[in-house]
């Protein structure tokens, strides 16, 4: 593969292929990008792969759409402001005077007293391969988010990106019903993941990691948290409970476009239709 793609496992429709994923392309140039995307995919149409796709940076979007890929929409970022002078700029009020705001925490609903359930973990688990098996029950397509993905995303990352796995576990069948995956960087908080069972009691139990989450990172100074997250994806109430709004284009980070293109006969057309896929801030290639 070239430099600006990799070929990663996905899911469609239950069944397990690969697919050639886009790094976004910020710092190179239109034509190299242009180049090393055309070189990968008549790599992965030799090797069989299912379709191609990737977040990529708007200064890129001709080069994709000349290679046959289609846009699906600007990615689905989401922001919770977790300070006043933050909600201000989110409304509109001038730097100058948002800046001169108070700071405040905006603290509701932030998740209550933490469950005994909750346990954060550090090191690579295998029952998250399990919990996305149940998660993505009803999912066309998406990266497939096993052990060995999230390893290589989260734990490998940990000193450097500075990753917290919460998780919350069935005490009686010790399984993990739900995952928050965040990070804070400075006054900027990132929930990467979010992940649970398809039952009530364990959306719930999202809910209470993401609480969680939020609360943690408005202790420690975070202006606003974002988010990825279509309106369609199981994970959406949870965001929308936790009072996350659609972030302006300007806060997105990159600027990125979601793109896909078929390459197997099968997919053509389908895998163009937004409303069957998930995507999350894990599926950043050079996050």
């Amino acid at each position: 593969m070239s430099p600006s793609t990799t070929l990663r496992p996905i899911r469609f429709d239950g069944d397990r292929r690969h697919a050639l994923a886009l790094a976004t392309g910020e710092g190179a140039s239109p034509e190299a990008f242009a180049s090393d995307v055309a070189r990968a995919l008549d790599e992965a149409e030799r090797d069989g792969a299912l379709l191609a796709y990737g977040l990529v940076a708007r200064a890129h979007v001709d080069a994709v759409e000349r290679l046959g890929f289609s846009c699906l929409g600007a990615a689905p970022a989401l922001v919770r402001p977790l300070r006043i002078s933050a909600l201000a700029s989110r409304l509109g009020v001038s730097a100058a005077l948002s800046g001169a705001l108070p700071g405040p925490a905006l603290v509701a609903p932030f998740g209550g007293k933490r469950s005994p359930a909750v346990r954060e973990i550090t090191a690579p688990e295998p029952r998250v391969t399990r919990l996305w098996d149940r998660y993505s029950i009803d999912i066309g397509f998406a990266a497939e988010r096993n052990a060995r993905w999230v390893d290589a995303r989260v734990f490998e990352r940990l000193s450097d990106r500075g990753y917290r796995v919460l998780v919350f576990e069935d005490g009686e069948r010790y399984v993990i019903r739900a995952m928050c995956i965040y990070r804070v960087d400075g006054a900027h908080g990132w929930v990467a993941e979010l992940l649970h069972d398809r039952t009530v009691p364990a959306m719930r139990a999202a809910s209470h990691l993401l609480g969680l989450a939020l609360r943690d990172m408005s202790a420690r100074g975070v202006a606003a948290v974002s988010a990825w997250s279509l309106p369609h994806s199981g994970s959406s109430p949870m965001y929308m409970r936790h009072a996350f709004l659609p972030a302006a284009r300007a806060a997105v980070p990159g600027d990125l476009v979601f793109y896909v293109r078929a390459i197997d006969p099968r997919v053509d057309g389908v895998a163009t239709e937004r409303h069957r896929w998930f995507l999350s801030g894990l599926d950043l290639e050079d996050v």
